[in-house]
């Protein structure tokens, strides 16, 4: 293995593989080091006795087939990665119960035809304001695509004359797009069910992420893939490796160093260094600032202050139930479920940001049963059954290393409970298999701050309109590049995708042009 490279990618989540697969095809010469025994970051699976639990994907957008093939499907085309997609029956069960008894109850469909006749039921005359979502996703996908063309410093006034909507659409919070457009309550209450998704209420995601990621699903409908999210990591890393890209599994990155103002190597924990010229990171970079760059005086001011004013994303509570009885025994027929006090998306962030979010009553959750796409994930005759519960506060590092696992206990019992008194299902009474993974949990596997599996919260003067507009201004230290949840398209799978796949044409150019950003 040769000691320099052209780039350097630490960490091999989704970001960070996408990136040294678009680096390599590019040609330049990339290195991967992983501190994992294996790729994937939150793409992972786990076996526990007869089960493998996916760890993290719900659903992804933007794949389809034939002429509703998204963009993400045609950008594994182009690059070559084989993966088996499995497309969901439909979008989503909407569940909102604020004691235990259900006041509203939708299942909404996906295939923009079938979305829209559905919306027109639930709100008659509202097809022209669907149609106005579905355009303005449009319009973001051309804007974005020019951003990328000028590697994120555009030509303000081609902007103004070619790209106005865009910059209209970047202005605005997904709330505010709604109330604008005119879409009534009842079809905000509806869509506004993908929140969790962006890890922040309507009215502070911005509205350019919520509008995407919506029109993928709406669109083109939802797809995982037919294995696990580990699968999908494997294919890309084996397409990376075809493209010449080298992988060091089992260390750490844990010093970046400078010379002359710039990026020059990485040192491994074994004590090992590689020179390079550019790195791209999938680590946090509160971790790079802080534990890893070796002179901290070449951190720009601003970036100091950003990694200050900046609050971690979703952490995730969830419990992985391996249950002895089918689902049609349980009574379960849906894939997804999302099961909520409320509609106002303000009042269950809130609950999901309390100090106290322990002791209150398990609100804000998603139920996945992966046996209803894939009948064939686990055993025949049990099921495979996932509760999920986002945490935007602290609220789990006030819990002691004595009352560890006790506090697992009473929040798994207390989500359980939740889903059985509301959705009739029997759980309790058929646990074969029962995992529960706290922030703690992700934390440790994955490296992050606190377990954030969300990156940087999507505060309004840092969402992805804001991080992607001023991504050719607000420049790092010479040669440092960031992917991941906390890169210019946020979190989840499709954004830190296709954001790593991107961030490889700027490096390029730095490459390319001697070190020059």
């Amino acid at each position: 293995m040769p000691c320099k490279y052209d780039v350097i990618v630490i960490g091999a989540g989704n970001g960070g593989l996408m990136a040294a697969l678009r680096a390599s095809k590019l040609g330049l010469k990339t290195l991967v080091i992983e501190r994992n025994n294996t790729v994937g970051g939150a793409a992972a699976s786990f076996v526990r006795g007869r089960f493998e639990f996916e760890a993290s994907l719900h659903e992804m957008p933007d794949f389809g087939q034939g002429e509703l093939r998204g963009n993400l499907g045609r950008l594994f085309d182009e690059l070559g990665i084989n993966v088996n997609m499995v497309q969901l029956p439909y979008a989503y069960r909407l569940v909102v119960a604020p004691g235990d008894n259900i006041e509203f109850d939708v299942t909404v469909p996906h295939g923009r035809g079938r979305f829209t006749e559905f919306m027109e039921s639930q709100c008659p005359g509202i097809k022209p304001k669907i149609d106005l979502i579905f355009d303005a996703a449009e319009e973001l996908e051309r804007g974005l695509a020019y951003n990328g063309k000028m590697r994120g410093r555009p030509d303000p006034a081609v902007l103004k004359s070619d790209y106005s909507s865009f910059c209209k659409l970047m202005s605005l919070s997904a709330g505010e797009f709604f109330r604008v457009i005119g879409l009534p309550q009842r079809a905000i209450d509806i869509i506004g069910a993908y929140w969790p998704y962006q890890g922040s209420d309507l009215d502070t995601i911005d509205a350019s992420r919520f509008i995407l990621m919506i029109a993928g699903y709406f669109g083109g409908g939802a797809y995982i893939p037919s294995m696990t999210s580990h699968e999908l990591a494997n294919a890309i890393e084996k397409r990376a490796r075809e493209c010449g890209c080298d992988f060091i599994y089992n260390r750490s990155a844990v010093s970046i160093g400078t010379k002359n103002g710039a990026v020059d190597s990485v040192t491994l924990s074994d004590g090992t260094t590689y020179q390079t010229c550019a790195v791209i990171s999938n680590a946090f970079p509160d971790d790079v600032y802080a534990k890893m760059l070796d002179d901290k005086s070449l951190i720009p001011e601003f970036e100091l202050r950003k990694a200050k004013a900046r609050r971690l994303g979703f952490r995730g509570f969830v419990v992985y139930l391996g249950l002895d009885k089918s689902p049609e025994e349980l009574g379960i027929r849906d894939y997804n479920v999302f099961l909520n006090s409320t509609t106002d998306t303000s009042v269950l962030f809130k609950h999901a940001s309390s100090p106290s979010l322990l002791e209150d009553p398990a609100d804000n959750i998603t139920c996945t049963c992966l046996n209803i796409a894939r009948p064939d994930c686990s055993p025949e005759g049990t099921t495979h059954f996932a509760i999920t519960m986002a945490l935007a506060s602290d609220a789990w590092e006030k819990v002691s290393v004595d009352d560890y696992q006790g506090a697992k206990r009473r929040m798994a019992v207390k989500m359980i409970d939740r889903v059985e008194k509301v959705l009739g299902y029997d759980l309790r009474n058929n646990i074969e298999e029962i995992v529960t993974a706290s922030p703690s949990t992700f934390a440790r596997y994955m490296g992050t701050p606190q377990g954030s599996i969300y990156g940087y919260h999507s505060d309004v003067w840092d969402g992805m309109s804001a991080r992607t507009l001023a991504g050719g201004s607000e420049q790092t230290v010479p040669g440092l590049f960031f992917c991941g949840a906390h890169g210019n398209r946020l979190s989840g799978f499709l954004p830190t995708l296709a954001g790593g796949e991107q961030i490889a044409y700027p490096v390029m150019g730095y490459v390319m042009g001697g070190g020059k950003q």
